[in-house]
């Protein structure tokens, strides 16, 4: 069974719209990538910061509620 030519049409533009609603985000992400100069792929050095532990906290509460 042949396809009527606007039908055919029709499927091709929504599957570039398709497309084109996929890669939009991605093609944004790397646009911000490369005017931000952030690259997350890369590895980072790791946080100095301390982060207090569940069991120091219950060490200066003293079990109290207060």
């Amino acid at each position: 069974m042949k396809m009527a030519p606007e039908t055919e049409q029709r499927i091709v533009k929504n599957a570039f719209l398709s497309l084109f609603i996929f890669l939009l985000p991605i093609a944004l992400m790397f646009i911000t990538f490369y005017f931000t100069g952030e690259r997350p792929w890369e590895k980072k050095q790791a946080s100095t910061k301390k982060q207090i532990s569940v069991d120091k906290i219950k060490l200066n509460n003293n079990g109290s509620n207060d």
